[in-house]
């Protein structure tokens, strides 16, 4: 004995679900985006930052190679003494606002307690005290230049940056 045959036309269609949309997101993927979002918000503030701080340091070294080599050419030591002053001192008020008012050795305490080391020699920092306010001063320029050197690359952070 056969069995009859199922009529095919009682079958109902398949009916597929509703697709999967990706919104709204789960909790932890929009946990996810903030904190990317704020990490590239803040390294975009940093390095911003650190690139003008960068740039006011290499403006002042430049400065200062550039007076270094006026004087190779006309040997003018006081005026060397007086430009270099002006530089450390330009980039301090940038950094430590503080020291608008120094002058003498009062200045250059200040210079040494900014530094994590005392890059000025005894007659460097007589020169910078006091040699601005003498008619010659004597002093070893190459001294000089590589301690404003060395003190600007080095000198501590201001609590300001």
């Amino acid at each position: 004995m056969q069995t009859p045959a199922p009529d095919l036309s009682q079958l109902k269609d398949i009916h597929l679900p509703s697709p999967v949309t990706d919104l709204p997101i789960a909790f932890g993927w929009w946990l996810l985006l903030t904190v990317f979002i704020l990490l590239t918000i803040a390294g975009i503030i940093y390095g911003l930052k650190r690139h003008e701080k960068n740039k006011t340091k290499k403006a002042a070294l430049l400065l200062l190679s550039q007076q270094y080599e006026q004087l190779k050419k006309h040997k003018d030591t006081q005026l060397f003494l007086q430009q270099s002053n002006e530089v450390l001192k330009r980039y301090c008020l940038d950094k430590y606002p503080e020291a608008a008012s120094l002058s003498g050795d009062a200045w250059t305490s200040f210079l040494n307690r900014q530094s994590k080391k005392t890059y000025f020699e005894a007659d460097v920092e007589k020169a910078i005290s006091q040699g601005l306010y003498q008619p010659q001063c004597e002093y070893d320029t190459q001294t000089l230049f590589s301690a404003c050197v060395s003190w600007i690359k080095n000198n501590k952070e201001s609590s300001n940056d």
